[in-house]
């Protein structure tokens, strides 16, 4: 019950207050306005992707987002942004749109929440055109080995405290696994705790 509480009054605003931290703006910054054309964003947030698109390359967004609170700061931000935008409150694992609908996919700060993250992934190939791109700033496994225990500890905690998120989870591999290929990653520790620090972000296209 007081989970339930936690997750529904507590837990989205902790995250949007979180995800506006320095860090995570300047790792937005750096794949954000690279989208072009009709754009997908999954786990949209709170909308704080929007003062980052080139909305001259943007023709609309779509996204999913499953949470409520989450969803209506992101039509909020929508407005402030001038973007027209097309929101449905479910998660990424079943996607409402046709094959080969959109130029680009993004995905920041989605992935280590998603509970089945091959099954979005490969939602996220469907819908994909054959010659667009996904788009991606996530945190994930540490390589270093005594960070990586450090994710596996405290990865009971950060489910409960932060919507779902584990610390651990293997960016490129899942995204490799899932028939796609790296146009482009970099990788490195941003400021902040270790175990939550260690970023990949860049660019993935479906696989030939």
């Amino acid at each position: 019950m007081i989970q339930k509480l936690y997750d529904r009054y507590i837990c989205p605003h902790l995250i949007n207050l979180a995800m506006q931290a320095k860090p995570f703006s300047k790792q937005r910054m750096k794949i954000i306005p690279d989208a072009t054309g009709r754009v997908l964003e999954i786990g949209i947030g709170s909308g704080l992707n929007f003062k980052y698109y080139n909305q001259t390359n943007v023709k609309e967004v779509f996204a999913v987002e499953p949470d409520g609170v989450l969803l209506e700061k992101a039509k909020f931000r929508a407005k402030e942004n001038n973007f027209s935008l097309n929101i449905e409150q479910l998660s990424a694992e079943k996607l409402p749109y046709e094959d080969n609908t959109f130029d680009t996919v993004v995905s920041t700060y989605t992935m280590c929440s998603i509970a089945n993250l091959s099954a979005a992934l490969s939602e996220i190939k469907r819908v994909l055109k054959t010659d667009g791109k996904m788009l991606f700033s996530e945190h994930g496994m540490a390589p270093d080995r005594n960070v990586y225990l450090w994710q596996k500890r405290l990865n009971p905690i950060q489910k409960r405290i932060a919507g779902g998120c584990h610390l651990d989870v293997n960016i490129p591999k899942a995204i490799k696994d899932a028939g796609f290929e790296m146009a482009s990653i970099d990788s490195m520790y941003i400021p902040g705790p270790k175990f939550l620090s260690y970023h990949f972000w860049g660019s993935a296209l479906i696989g030939k």
